[in-house]
């Protein structure tokens, strides 16, 4: 079991860059509470920074709009996750808590401004792969909307041909979400070189200290670039 980036990807994107933060073993019903308040305290800090500030107008989430422009995505329309995030508290919609360990994953790219998925790795024994959308790629929306096919080329993260995020940083399938019985997770973080990966080694230590203390389990933190191209999962 491994997490890929396809070398296209680092060609469409030279700059990309990637974490991997592989929880094994955590109780994902353990600190309910206070990572619920984590969750809560970076909701309200957000508002505060960008009291004054159009989230576009931010460095690290201008970064992903022009990233989505070139890949012909309007970023007002797609958003990157973190973006969205970020409006949404700013409306008074902040993300609600769901369970301890995506509640921490918010959190964390709420205060560094960094995307940060989370996917079960029982969902994914093949692992899962950062590449461009191919024939054959199927994306399951949330709730029961139907089946989506990703445009040619997209960057996708998938397990097979089972598509987990659309646009890259858009969008995450219903297969594989992170539930209060998920024991293996897998916390992908994403950035580029020179603009925000600073931001994504540090967000990728706060996470993995929070989760180990948490909810325990084995923790690791691998890296991904164009010179390392793939890292185990186990």
């Amino acid at each position: 079991m491994f997490f890929r980036v396809a070398s296209e990807v680092f060609e469409r994107v030279p700059s990309a860059r990637f974490s991997a933060v592989v929880a094994r073993g955590i109780d994902n019903r353990r600190s309910r509470q206070l990572a619920a308040e984590l969750l809560s305290q970076a909701v309200a800090a957000t508002a505060r920074a960008f009291a004054k500030l159009d989230p576009k107008e931010h460095p690290a989430i201008a970064a992903w709009r022009e990233v989505f422009r070139q890949q012909g995505w309007p970023p007002s329309t797609y958003q990157s996750s973190v973006e969205a995030l970020v409006r949404r508290s700013l409306k008074g919609k902040p993300p609600p808590s769901i369970n301890p360990a995506v509640d921490l994953a918010n959190s964390v790219s709420l205060r560094s401004l960094i995307p940060i998925g989370a996917h079960d790795l029982a969902t994914a024994p093949s692992g899962l792969t950062v590449r461009l959308a191919q024939p054959g790629d199927c994306f399951l929306p949330m709730g029961d909307a139907p089946p989506e096919t990703p445009e040619p080329g997209e960057i996708v993260y998938a397990h097979e041909a089972d598509i987990r995020t659309r646009r890259w940083v858009w969008r995450q399938s219903r297969i594989g979400l992170v539930t209060p019985e998920t024991v293996d997770v897998l916390f992908p973080i994403d950035g580029f070189a020179g603009v925000t990966d600073r931001a994504v080694e540090q967000a990728a230590s706060e996470l993995a200290r929070l989760v180990s203390q948490l909810l325990g389990g084995d923790v690791r933190v691998w890296w991904v670039h164009p010179g390392r191209t793939e890292v185990p999962l186990r």
